[in-house]
């Protein structure tokens, strides 16, 4: 960090998701690479968790980086990073669904977090998580897919974008699966 001042903008404040990929692709700043990675890491892979299961979310989201690595992905800068990250993950994602004809799955991810709630609270909440995840993947695939992209915070633009779909066909799926969540939940309120 001393030496910083030999690399111009080396200490910089926040840069964008597209000027860190810039940097790496420009450069090989690897700084830039671990910053994106820890932008978007998580996201990325929570999100194929939630399509997937832990192994599949694991690698896929490894591909993705690795791509990006070794410059056979390379972002062109038409939608922002995070959009052209997520759609190569899903393009990677449904490629493998393919090759292992495999569309629907039961298991779940694991990913409760303790929090200072009673033992009670975390079971409760913990149940409404899987109650969730079971739901979710109920749902078909690509109207799960389009909920966790909106619940990953995309605009409907971007959801279309990634999906390669209108945005009447992204609005509809979303429509669909809020429906049968909310039919669900009222069901389980009921009884």
């Amino acid at each position: 960090m001393a030496l910083s001042f030999f690399w111009p903008g080396a200490v910089t404040p926040e840069l964008t998701s597209e000027q860190l990929y810039s940097r790496y692709q420009q450069y090989g700043d690897t700084n830039a690479l671990e910053q994106l990675i820890a932008l978007h890491g998580n996201a990325l892979y929570h999100f194929l968790l939630r399509q997937s299961d832990r192994t599949l979310a694991e690698d896929i989201s490894q591909q993705c980086w690795l791509k990006l690595v070794s410059s056979h992905a390379g972002f062109a800068g038409q939608s922002n990073f995070k959009t052209w990250l997520f759609t190569l993950a899903r393009h990677s994602l449904i490629d493998e669904l393919r090759r292992l004809n495999r569309w629907q799955w039961q298991e779940l991810g694991d990913d409760t977090a303790c929090a200072p709630f009673s033992p009670e609270e975390v079971l409760a909440i913990s149940q409404q998580r899987l109650q969730f995840g079971e739901l979710m993947m109920l749902l078909p695939f690509t109207q799960r897919e389009a909920l966790m992209l909106q619940l990953e915070g995309f605009s409907l633009q971007e959801i279309c974008q990634i999906t390669a779909q209108g945005s009447e066909t992204v609005k509809s799926r979303l429509r669909y699966a809020r429906q049968f969540l909310q039919q669900h939940a009222n069901r389980a309120q009921q009884e």
